[in-house]
C-alpha cells in the first residue's frame, strides 16, 4: 500500500507539473484579470479533479476505456472546448482590472472558476492520466477510503501548483513585464491552446 502511495503521489506530480491547457489557462486569467482571478482559476482546476476521482470510483472509468466511442467523444468535447477558449483569448483585448467595475469584477472571478473547471474536466490528457491512473496502478483491493484519499492527494497538487504559478506570475517585477505586452500574451496563450487542440485532434484521428 505504501509503495502504491509514493507511485500515486510520483506519477501525479509530474502529471501535474507538466506543461499543457491548464497552465495556460492560469497564466491567461492572472496576466489578464488579476491574481485572484488566477487562483480562482487554479481552485476551479483543483475542484474539477474531483469529477475524474468520482467516475473512477464508481466503475465508470472501466466503462470509459472499454468504450472507444464513449471516449472519443469526451475527447472531442475536451478539443472543442480548447479551441473555443483558445480563439476567444486570441481575439480578445486586454481591460486593465482598476476599469472594471465591481459585477464585472465578480463575473470575471466566476468565469475565470468556470474556465479553469471546465479546461480539466474536458481535458483529454487528464481523462486518460485518471483512466490509466486507477485501473492500472491503483488495485482493486484498494480500500474506497485510501482511493477517495489518492482522489484528495491530487487536487491538493493541482491547486498548490497552479496557485503557486499564479503566484509567481502576479509578483509585481513578473507582472509588468507581462503588462507591457499583454495583447501579444493573449495571442501566444490563444495559439498555444489551438495548438494544444489541434495536436489532441490529430492524435486521435
Amino acid at each position: 500500500m505504501t509503495n502504491e502511495l509514493y507511485l500515486v503521489i510520483s506519477i501525479s506530480a509530474l502529471a501535474v507539473i507538466s506543461p499543457g491547457s491548464d497552465f495556460a489557462m492560469v497564466t491567461k486569467n492572472t496576466v489578464s484579470y488579476g491574481r485572484h482571478a488566477g487562483y480562482l482559476t487554479a481552485l476551479g482546476i483543483a475542484m474539477s479533479t474531483w469529477v475524474h476521482t468520482l467516475y473512477c470510483l464508481i466503475g465508470i472509468a472501466l466503462i470509459i476505456s472499454k468504450t472507444p466511442l464513449l471516449f472519443s467523444a469526451i475527447k472531442y468535447l475536451g478539443i472543442a472546448y480548447l479551441l473555443y477558449i483558445g480563439i476567444s483569448t486570441f481575439r480578445s483585448k486586454f481591460v486593465p482590472p482598476d476599469s472594471i467595475d465591481a459585477k464585472l469584477v465578480k463575473a470575471t472571478l466566476v468565469a475565470s472558476f468556470k474556465q479553469g473547471f471546465f479546461s480539466n474536466v474536458t481535458n483529454p490528457k487528464t481523462t486518460l492520466f485518471y483512466l490509466s491512473l486507477f485501473t492500472m496502478v491503483v488495485s482493486k483491493s484498494t480500500p474506497i477510503i485510501m482511493q477517495i484519499m489518492y482522489g484528495l492527494i491530487i487536487c491538493l497538487l493541482h491547486f498548490v501548483w497552479f496557485w503557486l504559478i499564479s503566484y509567481l506570475i502576479s509578483h509585481p517585477k513578473i507582472k509588468s513585464k507581462f503588462d507591457k505586452n499583454i495583447n501579444v500574451v493573449n495571442k501566444l496563450i490563444g495559439v498555444i491552446l489551438v495548438l494544444i487542440a489541434a495536436k489532441l485532434f490529430f492524435t486521435i484521428v
